[in-house]
C-alpha cells in the first residue's frame, strides 16, 4: 500500500448515489461526470493508494471508503482530485490552504479566468478531458506546466453486442436540456420527418442523472418541468404519430449498451453553441461498434471516428446534420463498417488501461503522456501563444 493518501471528490451537489459498486459494475444509471470520477477513485485504490471518495450524499460500496464533503479534512490528504464545482473562481470548498495539493478536473466548459485564478492562487494542476478544452486556456502563463489532458474513462460494459440485429432506429444519448443540444435535436428530427426518413427515434436520458431532487421534473419524467412544457410537449404535438420518439429515461450502462446495440446509429449533442468537451456517450456508442452523428465542434472532433464516413456535420444549420443522417441511410453498409472501425478507434485510444496509466503517471509525478500541441491550428492559437510568451495573457481574464 502506498503511503500517499488521496481524496477524489464528486461535484458539490449531485443526485443521490447510494450504491457505488453498481456504478462500477454498470448496473446503476449515472451521469458522464459521476462515472469517470468513481472509476478514477477505484483505479487509484486498486493501484494501492489510500483513496477516499467524497460525496454530497451517503454512499455505500465495498471497494473504498466514502465520506461526505462536509467531513473532509483537507490537511489529512497528500493529494486532492476535485471536480471543478469545488472551485468557485476565488475559493476552494475545502479551503485555499489545500490549493498546492489540488488537481482540478475540468469535465465541463469553463471560462478562461476560472482556470487562470485557480492556478494563479496556487492550484497544483488542471486536468482537461480533451485537447480542445485544454487549448481554450492556451494564453495562461502556466499552460504548458500546469494544464494537461487525460481522457474520460467509460464503463467497461460497453462492447459490441454479439448477434444483435439493429433496428432502423436513431438513438439520442445525453442530457435532455437546452445546453446539451436537445433543441437542435428536435429541429433535426423534424427535418428528417419532413423528408420522410425511414427511421425511428429513441431518446435515452433523464434530468435525474444530472440534477438533485430540488429540480422539478415534467410529465414525461425526463426533463425540467418548464423545458418539457414550453419546448418538448409542443414539439411532440407537431409530429405524426408514427414519428413520435420513444423516451427511454435514465438507463444503467448495461441497459444503455442493449439500446445502442439495437439501434442503427447514435446521435449526441448536435449544438454548435454548446460544444462538448469530451462526450462520454459518443465514446460509449462507438465502443458498441455504432456510428455517431453530430456536429464537428468541440471535443467531438477528437472522440468521434471520421475515417470511413463523414458523420459529423461541418456546416452550421439543421439541414447539414439532417443530410448527413439521410446520406447514412442510403449507405447502410458503409455506416455499419464505419461503426466497426469506430469501435477499433475507441478501443485503441480510450481503453481503461491507457486512461488508468495516464492518471497513475500524473499521481506519481511523472507527468502526463498527453503532450499539449506545439503547432498552431488557427490564428487564435498564435495570438494566445504570443500572449502567453509575453506574459500578457493575464489580461484576457479581466
Amino acid at each position: 500500500m502506498h503511503e500517499t493518501k488521496i481524496l477524489v471528490a464528486l461535484p458539490v451537489s449531485h443526485p443521490e448515489l447510494p450504491f457505488l459498486d453498481q456504478v462500477l459494475e454498470g448496473t446503476s444509471p449515472c451521469s458522464g461526470t459521476i462515472g469517470p470520477l468513481v472509476r478514477l477513485a477505484s483505479f487509484l485504490a486498486e493501484a494501492g493508494f489510500q483513496t477516499y471518495l467524497s460525496a454530497a450524499s451517503k454512499n455505500y460500496n465495498s471497494r473504498l471508503p466514502c465520506i461526505p464533503h462536509e467531513s473532509v479534512k483537507a490537511h489529512e490528504f497528500h493529494l486532492l482530485v476535485l471536480n471543478q464545482t469545488h472551485w468557485n473562481g476565488a475559493t476552494l470548498t475545502f479551503g485555499n490552504e489545500a490549493l498546492p495539493a489540488t488537481i482540478l478536473w475540468l469535465q465541463n466548459q469553463t471560462s478562461w479566468s476560472f482556470t487562470h485564478t485557480f492556478l494563479n492562487k496556487g492550484g497544483h494542476l488542471v486536468v482537461c478531458p480533451s485537447f480542445y478544452q485544454a487549448n481554450i486556456y492556451r494564453a495562461i502563463p502556466q499552460w504548458r506546466k500546469k494544464v494537461t489532458v487525460v481522457y474520460n474513462s467509460i464503463c467497461p460494459v460497453f462492447e459490441p453486442g454479439a448477434g444483435i440485429e439493429p433496428k432502423k432506429r436513431l438513438l439520442f444519448v445525453g442530457a435532455i436540456t437546452p445546453s446539451k443540444g436537445f433543441n437542435e435535436l428536435m429541429e433535426v428530427w423534424s427535418y428528417l420527418v419532413q423528408e420522410k426518413a425511414d427511421l425511428q427515434l429513441a431518446i435515452a436520458g433523464s434530468i435525474s442523472l444530472h440534477a438533485d431532487s430540488s429540480v422539478r421534473v415534467g410529465a414525461l419524467g425526463v426533463a425540467e418541468c418548464a423545458f418539457e412544457a414550453n419546448r418538448i410537449q409542443p414539439w411532440l404535438a407537431t409530429l405524426p404519430e408514427n414519428y413520435r420518439p420513444q423516451f427511454l429515461g435514465a438507463l444503467s450502462p448495461i441497459e444503455l449498451r442493449k439500446e445502442i446495440s439495437e439501434s442503427w446509429a447514435v446521435v449526441v449533442n448536435p449544438s454548435w453553441d454548446s460544444p462538448e468537451t469530451f462526450c462520454l456517450a459518443a465514446v460509449e456508442a462507438q465502443a458498441c461498434d455504432r456510428t455517431v452523428f453530430s456536429v464537428a465542434a468541440g471535443g467531438l472532433k477528437e472522440t468521434v471516428y471520421q475515417g470511413d464516413f463523414e458523420s459529423l456535420a461541418k456546416e452550421k444549420g439543421i439541414a447539414s446534420l439532417g443530410e448527413r443522417i439521410l446520406d447514412g441511410l442510403s449507405k447502410m453498409d458503409v455506416v455499419r463498417r464505419n461503426g466497426r472501425l469506430a469501435g477499433e478507434f475507441v478501443r485503441s485510444k480510450f481503453s481503461q488501461q491507457l486512461i488508468r496509466d495516464s492518471w497513475l503517471r500524473l499521481i506519481s509525478g511523472e507527468g502526463s503522456s498527453s503532450k499539449l500541441p506545439t503547432t498552431w491550428s488557427s490564428t487564435s492559437d498564435l495570438v494566445k501563444d504570443l500572449l502567453r510568451w509575453s506574459r500578457t495573457g493575464i489580461f484576457l481574464g479581466r
